[in-house]
């Protein structure tokens, strides 16, 4: 449930801490008038809902003060921002130290989430946390900033100090009052249930693809930032931290564009696969891949395109990549049966059976993987230079992880 209190309460309670007169919504106090639907509105101001499930006064107060903060920051910069989101979480933290110092006494506030935050913030992490848990399309980040951000380092703290399962809360919802919405690159592309090759035949698709790849292009071409289009939130940091390498990227920073621009490069390299068209599947997948670098999914299949195009040392410098940003025992399985391909090829029987017995630690039940496995042990022993001492450490235990026969996109 979400209520309101009175806008005269409000402006009274946040003129000295943010300097705005923002209309915020949350629980009436008792015997607090409500507002009228014009004060509620408010004339050009941004409007801030917060959850009445928060349950004490403080934390309604606390989630109040990020509100105002984060529709302050949008209404100076012109839009919704991952600046903006940063300075609010980080005001958000800090006020809740020193509101938990204020209380420790009393030892009635309690707010785990708040208590991580607050961690973060004094990791020095709230940029990179900002970006792994809140990222959207739309939000850009400047070349400086991507200089500073620390995503490994990251990585290595949340290990240790956030679970597994973390997800960020977000208790107050902040409606911009006379801005436009955030324009977000690619968002008029079509969606996958527009154009999805897993339903409908490639010829048939190929003339919308063709269009959508036209659009992204001339949209692209108008982009400052270089764009960046993430599929799934365990990429992004993995994803800016590549192009933290990249000078253009330093330069006039990134922006975060929406996963249909990815779709569509991808669907056109899948398509040019399909009718065998290898120099097009490549071309389009190295477009995929440079506007989503960690996608290990999107990176395997550039790789197979060169391993079709007998370039071996090529697919095995993708491959290292793929692997190393993998984001499911799926892909990862993949693509060390893909490395095991390349090993064979090259002769190198005893090394693609180990691959293949590595893909099996994520994908046990492979009938590919133990498939290739039997066809080396029997090649070997063919050109007599089989040595079960060198192969019998490598059989593979027993299975019962998972069976998988395809990635999901």
């Amino acid at each position: 449930m979400r209520t309101r209190i009175a806008r005269s309460l409000t402006i009274t309670f946040f003129a000295a801490l943010a300097g705005c007169g923002h209309t915020a919504a949350g629980p009436s106090p008792a015997g607090a008038p409500s507002p009228s639907p014009a004060a509620a509105a408010g004339a050009g101001d941004s409007q801030i809902v917060v959850s009445a499930d928060l349950g004490s006064p403080d934390l309604i107060a606390l989630w109040s003060v990020y509100g105002v903060a984060l529709a302050d920051a949008a209404e100076k910069a012109g839009r919704a921002d991952y600046a903006g989101e940063v300075s609010a979480r980080a005001l958000l933290a800090d006020r809740w130290k020193e509101l938990r110092t204020e209380k420790q006494l009393e030892k009635q506030l309690h707010d785990p989430y708040l208590d991580q935050l607050a961690e973060v913030r004094d990791a020095g992490f709230i940029g990179e946390y900002v970006l792994a848990f809140l990222a959207r399309p739309g939000w850009t980040v400047s070349g400086d900033e991507l200089a500073r951000l620390n995503a490994a380092a990251f990585k290595r703290w949340a290990a240790g100090h956030l679970p597994k399962d973390h997800r960020a809360v977000t208790a107050a919802t902040v409606r911009l009052g006379n801005l436009p919405p955030m324009p977000i690159p690619g968002s008029h592309l079509p969606s996958t249930t527009d154009v999805n090759p897993a339903e409908t035949p490639c010829a048939n698709l190929q003339p919308a693809i063709d269009r959508a790849v036209a659009d992204w292009d001339r949209e692209a071409r108008a982009l400052i930032p270089v764009a960046l289009s993430i599929q799934l939130a365990e990429q992004t940091l993995p994803s800016l931290e590549q192009l933290s390498r990249d000078p253009r990227a330093r330069r006039d920073g990134v922006v975060l564009v929406s996963p249909a621009a990815l779709e569509i490069l991808f669907d056109a390299g899948f398509c040019a696969v399909d009718r065998g068209d290898w120099p097009t599947a490549e071309k389009m997948l190295r477009r995929a891949v440079e506007l989503s670098p960690a996608s290990a999914n999107v990176r395997g299949e550039l790789v197979q395109t060169l391993i079709m195009q007998k370039r071996p040392d090529e697919a095995d410098s993708q491959l290292e990549i793929a692997l190393a940003s993998s984001d499911s025992p799926c892909q990862t399985a993949m693509l060390w049966r893909k490395r095991a391909y390349i090993l064979f090829d090259r002769g190198k029987l005893v090394d693609s059976y180990r691959a293949y017995a590595r893909s099996l630690e994520f994908d046990p039940q492979s009938e590919l993987a133990r498939s290739e496995m039997n066809l080396i042990v029997t090649t070997l022993q063919r050109a007599g230079t089989y040595d079960e001492k060198v192969l019998a450490p490598l059989i593979v235990p027993a299975g019962g992880k998972m069976h998988v026969t395809s990635c999901p996109r």
